[in-house]
Parts: C-alpha cells; sequence; structure tokens
C-alpha cells in the first residue's frame, strides 16, 4: 500500500498516477471542513437558480472579508476561515513574513485564485528536471482540472497542454483592454510583452443540469456554483476507485522509515490519540509548511535552518484612459481576466508574471476605507470616474528577486514544537518592482492605460502562497535535499511531493506546476 498525505493538489495528481499505474494507495489528511450551519446555508442556494439569488441569500458568502489598498488581510472562504483552522495546535511564529498552512480538505485550493500557467525552461534554471519532464504531466493533469483559456499570444511562450480549452467570457473592460492589445500586438512583443486572456482552473461553459459560470461576481469569496476547481472534486473522483482508501482527520507528525516500509505516526484529529499506518512508500503532500515541519521532525533537524523560497507578491493599480460605465453593473467572474508576461532582461533574467483583474466590489470597499468619512461626499466621484477605469494588477516576480523565508523547526520540549518564520529581504526586489513599474509606464500606448506607481503594495514574503523550495531536488543531494523523486537525502521510501521539493520558485501561477511534478512523481514511483 502507498500512503499519500494530503488532499490538497499536490495530493489528488499524485494519487492518480498511482492509481494509474496499479497501485493501492491510501490517502489521509486533517480533513478539516465547511462548518454544517455555512454547507446548510451553501446547499440552499446552490439548489436556487442563479437568477433568483438575492442579495440577503449571498450574504453569508461575504461575511468577515475586508479590503485594503494592500489587498484582502486573509482570503476566506464562503465567509469561513477554515482552510487556515488548526485541529492539533502547531504553533508557528513569523517575523517579517506571513504565510499558513492548511489542514483542510482540498488544502488552499479552497481560496486559490484558479491562475494556471506551466513553467518555462528559462525559469527553470538550476532545476534538476526541465519543462519537457512536465510537459506529458500538465497535459494529464489538465485532462482532469476544468480549463478557461485561449490559443493567443500567451501561448506562443506557455503551452495551452490541452485541446480543448473553454473559451473564458470577459468582462467589458477585460475586452477592451485586450482589443487596444491586439491592435498593437507586434509592437507589444518587441517590448517583451505577451498579453492575453488569463487561463483559469474553472468551469466556464454549460453542462448537464447547469448553467455553467453565470457570471455572479462572488469568486473572490468562493464560488456558490463549486465552478472554480477545488481537488475535492478529484478526490470524489478518486474515491469511486476500490484501490483507493481515504482516511480524514489524521494529522502525520513523524515518519520512521524501516526495513521494508515507512511507519507514519499519525494523530487522530477527535480523540488526540496515536494511530502508526504502515506504508511500503509514502508520498508527503501536505503543502510546504506542513511538509517542511514533518521532513525536519522525521529527520529530527531540530533547529537546523532551512530556506523558503517565494515569489514576491505585489498590487499595482492601472488607470485605463477609457471609462466603462457599465463596469460596476455587467455580469462577470471577479478572476484575474487578463495575463501579462514581461520577458525582458533590462527588467529580469526570468518572465514577470501580471494578473488583471477587472471591476470588483472590493475595490469600492478599499477606496472607501481610505476616504473615511469624506465617502459619504467624494464616494459617487470616484465611482464614476475612478472605478470606471480601474484596473488591478496582481504580480509576481522570480522567487531569485524575491525576499526569503529562513525556516527553523524548535526542539520538542512539549508535544507541538514551533515552526519559526523569518523573512530575509532580497536587495535585487525593489529595483525590480521599479523596473516593471517604468516598462508599464513606457509601453502606456500599447496598454491605453497608466500604472500607478506611488500605489504599489508589495506583500511580506509568503503572503501570495507562492513558496517553496525547503527541501530542493538536486541532481547530487545534500542533507535536507532531495532528489529528481522527491526523497531527502537517508530515505528511500518517502517522497516530497509539493512545491517544497522546487529549487526556485518562478513567477507563473504554482499550483498547475505542483500538480504536475507530483504526477510525475507518482508515475515514476511505480516500477
Amino acid at each position: 500500500m502507498f500512503l499519500v498525505i494530503g488532499s490538497g493538489p499536490a495530493g489528488v495528481a499524485c494519487s492518480a498516477a498511482l492509481l494509474a499505474r496499479g497501485a493501492q494507495v491510501t490517502m489521509v489528511d486533517g480533513g478539516v471542513t465547511l462548518d454544517g450551519l455555512r454547507r446548510e446555508a451553501l446547499d440552499r442556494l446552490r439548489r436556487l437558480p442563479p437568477s433568483r439569488w438575492t442579495g440577503a441569500d449571498a450574504a453569508f458568502v461575504k461575511e468577515g472579508t475586508d479590503a485594503s489598498p494592500a489587498g484582502i488581510p486573509l482570503k476566506l472562504a464562503y465567509g469561513s476561515s477554515y482552510p487556515y483552522d488548526d485541529p492539533v495546535g502547531q504553533p508557528i511564529t513569523t517575523v517579517g513574513a506571513e504565510s499558513k498552512p492548511s489542514w483542510a480538505r482540498g488544502g488552499l485550493s479552497a481560496v486559490w485564485g484558479a491562475a494556471v500557467l506551466p513553467y518555462r525552461d528559462e525559469d527553470l534554471r538550476g532545476w534538476p528536471i526541465s519543462e519537457s519532464d512536465l510537459a506529458p504531466h500538465y497535459r494529464s493533469i489538465l485532462a482532469m482540472v476544468p480549463t478557461s483559456g485561449r490559443e493567443d499570444a500567451i501561448a506562443e511562450l506557455f503551452p495551452l497542454h490541452t485541446d480543448r480549452p473553454a473559451p473564458p467570457r470577459s468582462s467589458s473592460q477585460a475586452s477592451s483592454l485586450l482589443g487596444d492589445v491586439r491592435r498593437n500586438g507586434a509592437s507589444a512583443r518587441s517590448a517583451g510583452m505577451w498579453i492575453g486572456a488569463s487561463r483559469l482552473a474553472m468551469r466556464s461553459q454549460p453542462a448537464a443540469g447547469d448553467d455553467g459560470c453565470v457570471q455572479c461576481g462572488l469568486c473572490m469569496y468562493g464560488c456558490p456554483a463549486g465552478l472554480i476547481y477545488n481537488s475535492t472534486s478529484t478526490l470524489e473522483m478518486l474515491q469511486s476507485d476500490p484501490r483507493f482508501v481515504y482516511r480524514t482527520g489524521l494529522v502525520v507528525e513523524r515518519l520512521v522509515e524501516e526495513a521494508g516500509h515507512v511507519r507514519a505516526c499519525a494523530r487522530d484529529v477527535a480523540t488526540g490519540s496515536n494511530d502508526d499506518i504502515l506504508a511500503d512508500r509514502v508520498f508527503v503532500g501536505a503543502g510546504v509548511l506542513g511538509s517542511t515541519r514533518l521532513l525536519l521532525a522525521s529527520l529530527e533537524a531540530y533547529g537546523e535552518h532551512v530556506t523558503m523560497k517565494d515569489s514576491c507578491y505585489f498590487l499595482l493599480p492601472l488607470v485605463r484612459y477609457r471609462s466603462d460605465r457599465d463596469a460596476a453593473i455587467e455580469p462577470r467572474h471577479t478572476l484575474a481576466q487578463v495575463f501579462v508576461e514581461l520577458v525582458d532582461p533590462a527588467i529580469s533574467p526570468h518572465t514577470v508574471h501580471l494578473q488583471v483583474y477587472t471591476h470588483n466590489e472590493l475595490y469600492r470597499m478599499a477606496i472607501a476605507g481610505v476616504l473615511g468619512p469624506l465617502d459619504q461626499i467624494f464616494g459617487g466621484i470616484v465611482e464614476r470616474v475612478a472605478l470606471s477605469r480601474l484596473l488591478l494588477i496582481q504580480g509576481y516576480l522570480h522567487s531569485d528577486q524575491s525576499a526569503e523565508i529562513d525556516v527553523t523547526l524548535d526542539h520538542p520540549t512539549s508535544r507541538a514544537p514551533a515552526l519559526r518564520l523569518v523573512g530575509r529581504d532580497n536587495p535585487a526586489m525593489l529595483p525590480a518592482l521599479g523596473a516593471v513599474v517604468a516598462k508599464l509606464r513606457a509601453q502606456r500606448s500599447i496598454l491605453r492605460a497608466l500604472p500607478a506607481g506611488p500605489l504599489l503594495r508589495v506583500g511580506k514574503p509568503g503572503r501570495g502562497f507562492h513558496s517553496g523550495g525547503t527541501l530542493p531536488m538536486r541532481r547530487h543531494p545534500g542533507r535536507l535535499e532531495t532528489d529528481t523523486m522527491g526523497r531527502p537525502g537517508g530515505t528511500g521510501r518517502v517522497h516530497v511531493i509539493d512545491a517544497s521539493v522546487f529549487p526556485s520558485i518562478p513567477a507563473t501561477t504554482i499550483t498547475l506546476s505542483v500538480m504536475a511534478n507530483a504526477h510525475r512523481i507518482g508515475t515514476e514511483a511505480v516500477a
């Protein structure tokens, strides 16, 4: 029997590959889910046709969500923080960093932004594997994950890896921006800008029994119809296979490799009792913080420092020349609408990834917070003049130009030692961000928009959840490094399958590549 730890994107991708090779698979995770009252309210909402949803019906999904110029403090799911709830009490301390693990069923796929792009070889320098090693596994993953996208300029750099992407539904602001870019397409590419429709792991088109995405604008709170990909949907598919067993409510705290098998020392969430599981091999996909804690404890690397690489997350308003008076009232989804890929050695030797978001009611909330009492006077003017032109860029840099996080695990003076995260600055980060703003300003005639550079906001390391690299893959791994199969030095039957093994973190979206690499390891682990 093979044991998979974690039901997030890495865990389900690896499990699917193992089952395809004929293996017996048991998956365990903490299994935290949405509370019963919210689940009942969500079920009631889903039974209504979207045309009959009222503000009161959907109010619960917005509870607790706030917005400021620095973004959303913590993205919730249907008004709940359950994706971050700790059922067993594993302490984390942070200094100059911001990151959270997940013990939820489906992991952080309950709250992600659904953007999916593969990696390019140019962004994988120093990796012991290449884009060609991941390519067939991208295709396997996108056969399981619904994808919205189109063959456009971005596909020149980033193949779709699927033959039938669903056409995206663009807002009027996105259509206007993409129309301007198409008219200046040759100029954009010669300037090192590849611009096209976003690629999203969501089901945008109708299917049997439903209308697909109805563009209700609630994406940032949690899709009421469940159309944004969550790995629990793949988990449900896996559970139909008699060779797959899912055990929820277990948190693995230590792995011990013994003769011919691995002992996974788990704790029952409900009772606190110990539950040891014997497996031929173990595949660890508990997320970068969960997997790092587990491996540091298993290797007794208490007090030893590892580095968590991070892709710098930043927000930058973009103001269009043209006003769109319908932006606030038209039906639309509120995930990323447009991708901009910057390939310019004057900015970075790597791709810089920008996701463009069009109108969202959270923008109004953020501006109201800035204006305070003056919102009563100027709020209407802001709505008419500013929000009809405002787009928001959510951008990422390669980890080589981003701050890092130093990670240590305290010696266990108690049952649950603290995982300590300390942010470390990177002197290359601010010049790179300045170059991005200057680039967009210089290409304003292509975008028909100006970046609001003074309003640039940069998240603490870890804030964007595009992190990993604590146990990096190497051709010749040393201590606290892994081989190309995710096996830490000194082990032969334990495989780490999430972003913990990425030697660097490219700027382009992380989840698709996490799933592809986990699928690759699962495929190659079965002889």
